[in-house]
């Protein structure tokens, strides 16, 4: 922002005696455009291997997109995965929430939209907008990430980035006031519905079970008969703990009595590792 006040200031000397049109045209065409908020945006076409029995584009598929659309966001403010990884470290998703407007379909070119929001000590913001080949706004979302010393298995401050001048970030929200606590409840108050032991398909280059499977684990919680007359409103899930090859985690549902449902993965420990809260229309 001073960078922009001390452009402002230039051309205001320089063009003092110029006509006042030319001016503001200069301004309008040249500095407000260098003021525009950053946002990244990329494209993905919706194929038969994204999507689920209804044709439409699975959760677990969304979240692939929004992290491909992060990661490349990333490279391009330079503290990506290609210059972190001779540090170490890594950035990984603690927290997710998602509110669909309409189904993704099958055979739909989307774009997704992101930006990161100024961090906090040690949490980095994220905001995602998917809309349709006619620019029809399908889903907003909100996450928050955190920089990992994988070597220490620690989480790092954000002042770790060095060079990033947030007070440049874009601080618009695609989804406002964010309740991210999720309640939590014991294996024995909810219905056990879906059990896996993790192999190797699972994991992605940080060594453990990448966070868009977790999403799969949820929705297999539910019947095909279930989830063929509903329509998906909202789903938000917490990453509590790693999950490694061999061990086996078990899921449990519990209804809320606002309606929604409450997915938990527990590991052979009965410790949580994922806790996801699902709405439908």
């Amino acid at each position: 922002m001073r960078e922009n006040i001390r452009k402002i200031v230039i051309i205001l000397k320089f063009f003092h005696k110029k006509p006042r049109q030319l001016l503001t045209s200069y301004l309008e065409e040249g500095i407000i455009r260098s003021m525009k908020l950053y946002e990244h945006n990329r494209q993905f076409l919706v194929t038969n291997y994204d999507i689920d029995f209804k044709d439409e584009c699975k959760v677990s598929t969304v979240l692939s997109y929004l992290q491909e659309a992060a990661n490349s966001s990333a490279e391009e403010l330079g503290f990506g995965y290609s210059n972190l990884k001779t540090t170490q470290c890594t950035f990984m998703v603690t927290n997710l929430c998602c509110e669909f407007k309409n189904p993704i379909p099958l055979g739909e070119t989307i774009r997704v939209k992101t930006w990161p929001t100024p961090p906090s000590f040690v949490i980095f913001g994220r905001e995602y907008q998917i809309f349709s080949q006619s620019d029809e706004l399908l889903m907003n979302a909100s996450a928050r990430w955190c920089l990992f010393d994988i070597k220490e298995q620690r989480i790092l401050p954000s002042k770790t980035i060095e060079n990033q001048d947030y007070s440049t970030y874009n601080t618009t929200k695609a989804l406002e006031n964010v309740k991210w606590k999720i309640p939590a409840f014991k294996p024995e108050e909810g219905e056990l519905k879906f059990s896996i032991k993790i192999a190797n398909s699972e994991y992605d280059h940080n060594m453990h079970v990448n966070n868009a499977r977790y999403a799969d684990y949820s929705f297999n919680c539910f019947s095909v008969a279930e989830l063929a007359s509903k329509k998906l409103k909202s789903f938000m899930i917490s990453y509590v703990k790693q999950c490694k090859e061999g061990e086996t985690l078990r899921y449990y549902r519990k209804e809320t009595e606002d309606g929604g449902y409450l997915v938990h993965g527990f590991n052979d420990a009965e410790q949580v590792v994922t806790q996801a809260l699902i709405y439908f229309a």
